[in-house]
């Protein structure tokens, strides 16, 4: 793939452009050097600093048609759509339409109902931080339109992992949940909320993965945008091929956004020092912002980050903070990091498989060039092999997801997920795990087995911020 580079520079009105370590140029050169070397289709770098906006696009959307990419192409977010969300809730909260610790029963009239009355006692504040005890994803096929009232029926069928309030589980569960209570207390979809709510009042124009709305309702002037195609990059192959990007109507309010580099770091405007000179600053107050920083405690994100507030995940480099959230989605990737005081936002999206490589790559070659990037480092396994794995066998669920650990005739371990992928498994006496993908060019799994107290029995498997019990 040879890869076209465009870029942007200018200062951004009411603000003065400011110096610091890593000038634009080697920004832009670095990204340019990293997108070909790991083989990215497509992809884009957006970075806003103290007033200066400098934008990159390079490679194509799409290998079918060879369209390249500008700075306004759409990328899907996956997760960092949960970002969004956050602030749109945070939106309804500053207005006195929503309370951060009101039980969700309060709120869902369907949750009265629930076999599984946990849920109910779950707060908002909960659902935003990932402390609700909510199984990562449930499957409802059934959602046709925008409405998120059945699914939260559905959520109330299906038991938690554990109390509300009682650890951190990363849940795409509890921001569709999100989706449902937007609805209630706005009388709009997440759909048309977050549309006329948040976005277009940033000037961006929106895009979604599935958008069930009738055209009608949708707001004038509503254009479709175009949405980069997702591609896989198979181990010791530069070639990409085009994958669907997987996510379901029922996930849009967790994983359903997409747009621009440029877009997110729009949004993340709303979080630096500088927001007095952000004319949409009143869209979520100063209060709010910080509420969304503050570090919920007690929750530990293993595999994710070194701690979790509300949409917004943070990353500790010293006594600094850097803030900011990822995504990922059949075939694309999206990275945002914030830090505040220095007034600075940066956004990557890829639409590739390659694009952790890319972005673990970036984040080291920026550092070295004076700009240190905040960043979660997974803990690296040293101690030796486990010589006894039959501890470690066996299935963990995770509502809809099962992972199975097994061995195969040869005796070599996998960690399996039924009709979807084998990851080739080490595991260390110190019960850290790492998992390959053998198939794809994909940066390595690293987690870890919880046992139930110092020497007994495995109860959780947890990686990527979520936990899995042991079944």
């Amino acid at each position: 793939m040879g890869a076209a580079v465009g870029s942007t520079a200018g200062s951004m009105a009411g603000s003065t452009a400011g110096s610091g370590p890593a000038s634009a140029e080697q920004v832009e050169r670095i990204f340019e050097e990293l997108v070909r070397k790991h083989h990215v289709t497509g992809a884009q770098l957006s970075l806003y600093r103290d007033g200066t906006l400098t934008r990159c696009a390079a490679g194509v959307s799409s290998v079918r048609t060879n369209t390249p990419v500008t700075v306004d192409t759409a990328f899907p977010y996956g997760s960092v759509t949960k970002f969004f969300t956050a602030e749109l809730v945070m939106q309804f909260v500053s207005d006195g339409d929503l309370d951060l610790d009101e039980p969700l029963s309060g709120l869902l009239s369907d949750l009265k109902r629930a076999t599984n009355p946990e849920l109910g006692t779950a707060t908002v504040r909960q659902l935003l931080s990932h402390t609700a005890g909510l199984a990562d994803s449930i499957e409802y096929p059934d959602m046709r339109g925008p409405s998120y009232r059945r699914f939260a029926a559905v959520c109330g069928e299906t038991p938690n992992l554990f109390p509300p309030g009682l650890a951190f589980s990363y849940s795409n569960t509890g921001y569709c949940l999100l989706g449902s209570v937007v609805e209630a207390v706005s009388g709009m979809d997440w759909w048309t909320a977050v549309d006329s709510c948040l976005l277009r009042p940033l000037s961006i124009e929106p895009a979604f993965l599935h958008d069930p709305r009738p055209r009608t309702d949708r707001p004038a002037g509503s254009r479709a945008r175009v949405l980069a195609e997702g591609h896989a990059v198979r181990a010791g192959d530069e070639h990409a091929e085009p994958v669907d990007h997987m996510t379901a109507l029922s996930l849009a309010a967790a994983g359903g956004l997409a747009g621009s580099a440029t877009d997110l770091v729009t949004a993340a405007r709303l979080h630096l020092d500088d927001r007095n000179t952000f004319p949409q600053r009143e869209l979520l107050p100063e209060e709010a912002v910080r509420q969304m920083r503050e570090s919920v405690p007690d929750a530990e994100p293993f595999g994710l980050a070194d701690a979790w507030g509300l949409g917004l995940m943070c990353h500790r480099s010293g006594e600094e903070a850097w803030f900011g959230h990822d995504g990922a989605v059949g075939g694309a990737t999206c990275n945002l990091r914030i830090h505040p005081g220095r007034n600075l936002a940066l956004a990557v999206t890829t639409n590739s498989t390659a694009g952790p490589k890319l972005w673990e790559d970036l984040v080291g070659r920026l550092r070295a060039a004076g700009l240190d990037l905040g960043h979660y480092s997974l803990p690296a396994p040293d101690a030796p092999e486990a010589a006894d794995l039959g501890d470690h066998l066996g299935t963990y669920a995770n509502g809809d997801l099962h992972l199975m650990v097994v061995t195969d005739a040869e005796g070599d371990l996998y960690l399996t997920r039924e009709d979807y992928s084998d990851y080739r498994l080490t595991i260390h006496a110190d019960d850290l795990f790492v998992a390959q993908d053998r198939e794809h060019d994909a940066l390595p799994i690293v987690g870890r087995f919880v046992r139930k107290h110092p020497g007994g029995p495995v109860a959780l498997l947890q990686y990527g911020g979520r936990a899995l019990q042991r079944l």
